[in-house]
């Protein structure tokens, strides 16, 4: 007798190809910018402008989507988000100045800033708190696998046509699959499926349930049941030591995030001359460690440390730091040492994901969990923007060469402010299971 898959896995399948197909275009970006820098006439301090412009415009859109999220449902936001991306990918293949491209990747940060928060919306509804941090670890393979293997894909591609340009055409056609799927599949809502069993009415609603707040007989009223006892104001949020410390480890994680996805290509081709053919191979090498970790890291925090998510997020930052240190004292030479530091990078620096995804939801409730969120992402991204600027500003150029040791050593001072503000976060204690809700 087979058991039949809960229809909230297929719901964060869905959600997980669609937002992997949307992170094409920032690892096709980053893995190829030693290509088309060169090209459309970029310097270093452009490579560096051009991300600050998009992530600095993509940090209100963080907000703003979840504001939208919360009001309207996140279905349409996402709907919304696939087909600006898809118009955006496109039109990179059309750039050919430094201007053009400055203003792409500020409109560009600004339109589809409206993805992570209406899925990560979605799944905080399905998912209780025994599979929280697993549902957002699983989302977060769109952005930890998608660089692994499209950075792979994009280099052979532009080998294969003898330009970048065609790559881009071919990423902006490829949002017509997520742009289908979410339409006939996902659900903002267990009880907007019209299929839903009672078993998983019970499991998204597991905590409601126990606590009192639904009584179990009428799940189509669920959300205003919900919202009657336990809505917060936005300025409940920063009320909440765990929430502010939450957003001081996100601020974090963005910085250490986008310190590899920007700078450790240019840092394999500056430093280790590698061609472009081979260095999205070793490029790979952090995003596969950055899977491992997320997904090991996530089912500890779920089965094991659920009411203390913090645990693992100091794990993911004491981790990282020495394989920050290993990869700045690295100049030539020693393939293996690389090796080592981009795997332990990966793997370490990616661990909080799922943990740091699901506390929000769990302090307050995944009804107000878009404005919480969102308001998180936002600031998130306003530091890695500048943190982009402040990297960009430490490579050290003598003699034509470039030394990428002073940027390494911020993001690994960066990690002890994460850890000490991991220390402040606390969960509420899971109420008593209210039946079989498995």
């Amino acid at each position: 007798m087979t058991t039949k898959l809960p229809y909230r896995w297929t719901i964060a399948g869905v959600l997980l190809f669609a937002y992997s197909i949307q992170w094409l275009d920032r690892v096709i970006a980053t893995v190829l910018t030693p290509r088309f820098a060169k090209d459309i006439g970029l310097t270093t301090t452009d490579i560096g402008t051009g991300a600050f412009l998009m992530m600095i415009f993509y940090a209100p859109a963080q907000v703003i989507s979840g504001f939208l999220t919360d009001r309207f449902g996140a279905k349409r936001l996402l709907l919304f988000s696939i087909v600006t991306w898809s118009l955006m990918a496109g039109w990179m293949g059309f750039i050919k100045t430094p201007g053009e491209y400055f203003f792409r990747m500020a409109l560009f940060g600004l339109l589809i800033g409206t993805e992570l928060v209406p899925s990560a919306r979605i799944l905080m509804r399905w998912f209780n708190k025994d599979g929280r941090a697993r549902a957002q670890a699983l989302l977060s393979l769109a952005w930890i696998l998608t660089p692994a293997w499209a950075s792979v894909i994009a280099t052979q591609l532009t080998v294969h046509f003898g330009d970048w340009r065609p790559v881009f055409f071919i990423s902006a056609a490829a949002g017509v699959a997520p742009l289908i799927l979410i339409a006939l599949f996902v659900f903002d809502r267990p009880e907007d499926y019209k299929n839903i069993t009672r078993e998983e009415l019970e499991h998204s609603y597991q905590d409601e349930l126990a606590s009192g707040v639904l009584k179990g007989d009428d799940f189509k009223n669920a959300q205003q049941q919900i919202m009657a006892t336990k809505n917060f104001s936005f300025l409940d949020f920063f009320r909440n030591r765990s929430y502010m410390a939450v957003v001081l480890v996100a601020i974090v994680m963005q910085i250490a995030y986008w310190g590899a996805l920007v700078w450790v290509p240019l840092y394999l081709s500056d430093n280790f001359g590698f061609k472009l053919a081979t260095m999205g191979l070793w490029n790979a090498l952090y995003f596969v460690a950055a899977a491992v970790g997320s997904f090991a890291s996530s089912w500890l925090s779920d089965k094991l440390f659920r009411n203390r998510r913090g645990v693992m997020i100091i794990v993911c930052f004491a981790g990282l730091i020495p394989f920050l240190l290993l990869l700045a004292s690295l100049k030539t030479g020693a393939p293996g040492l690389l090796v080592l530091a981009l795997c332990g990078m990966g793997f370490f620096a990616n661990m909080a994901w799922g943990p740091i995804l699901a506390v929000p939801a769990e302090i307050f409730t995944p009804e107000v969990y878009g404005k919480a969120m969102g308001f998180v992402n936002c600031c998130g991204y306003i530091a890695a923007a500048f943190a982009t600027k402040i990297f960009s500003a430490l490579v050290v150029v003598k003699d034509g060469a470039k030394d990428y040791t002073p940027g390494w050593i911020f993001i690994a001072i960066c990690a002890v402010i994460g850890i000490v503000a991991a220390c402040f976060i606390k969960t509420p204690a899971q109420p008593p299971r209210a039946g079989a809700c498995r």
